[in-house]
């Protein structure tokens, strides 16, 4: 079993329109409604290819309710909620369909309290030792609990489970100190952490090194489109996707991880674990809703993704 990990998880509604004139009331003909957050895409994707996986998120209200309620009955997907006083977030994007323009309002997240903040642990203490590999997914929602990957990552090694970190901001790099078995940042959050820019290729192959150098083991860095530099000690490649007219990127990283934290848990090797988590992202990618692909699509994609050698141009 895999177990997500999500602090922040959301209600991710979708409103499809035609153009907007700000000021004016907007009327959507449709829309779509998930439970939103990056672990939860996780869970979603591992469940598309047939993988067994729990959720395990921050729930406050509502809103909370219809997160669980949502990967409960609409994906099949376990959850152990960490309740919480505060309100689980909506956001809501809005695609202008004909000129195929997103734009998302991002809720805040709920304020935890320390007493709240123990019960997530004592709760992954309690549910970690059942699973193969869990995943740590995204930003806190309150920096209270900036160092709450960082403590579940003691409790893991504790267990002997292995731990993917996809996240960003403090959370990311606090739990960096705490040598999770593989991190997945972008470009831009690793930019972050290092406090400079990585526009050439030789910065983005130092970037990964800097960060195997800080003793994790699986490095890889999502390069969108790119596909992902990969790395471990015997191990260094560029795995490159096939083209494919894209539909909606969002999920594609959360997909990505999905695809190795299947192969981790299944012993593949590094090369056809790095396929299939980059065929999972470029699946996600053909569709608009995250995590909607099917396992046909992600084996007719594995032959097609190249796997080249390491170089800095």
């Amino acid at each position: 079993m895999i177990l997500t990990v999500t602090p922040n998880p959301c209600v991710d509604k979708t409103l499809f329109t035609g153009p907007i004139r700000l000021g004016s009331k907007i009327r959507a003909p449709r829309s779509t409604c998930i439970a939103g957050g990056k672990g939860c895409n996780v869970s979603r994707a591992v469940k598309a290819m047939g993988g067994e996986t729990t959720a395990m998120i921050l729930a406050g209200g509502p809103t909370g309710r219809q997160v669980i309620d949502m990967l409960e009955r609409q994906d099949g997907v376990k959850v152990i909620p960490v309740w919480v006083e505060g309100l689980t977030r909506t956001i809501t994007t809005v695609l202008e369909e004909e000129a195929h323009r997103q734009t998302a309002f991002f809720e805040p997240g709920p304020l935890t309290t320390e007493a709240e903040r123990a019960g997530f642990l004592d709760l992954f203490r309690e549910h970690v030792a059942g699973a193969s590999l869990a995943t740590f997914n995204g930003s806190a929602p309150d920096p209270t609990l900036d160092m709450l990957y960082r403590d579940l990552l003691d409790i893991a090694h504790a267990t002997g489970v292995l731990v993917i970190l996809d996240a960003y901001g403090p959370i990311f790099a606090n739990a960096l100190d705490g040598r999770p078995h593989m991190v997945k940042p972008n470009v831009e959050e690793l930019e972050q952490l290092l406090g400079h820019t990585l526009d050439t290729r030789e910065k983005q192959w130092q970037a990964v090194d800097e960060l195997r150098g800080r003793g994790i083991p699986l490095v890889v860095l999502s390069l969108g489109k790119e596909g992902a530099l990969i790395a471990t000690e015997q191990e260094c490649f560029h795995a490159v996707p096939p083209a494919i007219k894209e539909i909606n990127p969002v999920g594609s990283g959360d997909a990505l991880v999905a695809g190795f934290a299947l192969g981790l848990m299944r012993g593949m090797n590094l090369e056809d674990t790095a396929r299939l988590g980059i065929a999972m992202g470029t699946a996600n990618a053909m569709s608009w809703d995250i995590g909607s692909f099917s396992r046909d699509q992600v084996e007719a994609l594995l032959p097609q993704v190249r796997i080249l050698p390491r170089t800095d141009s």
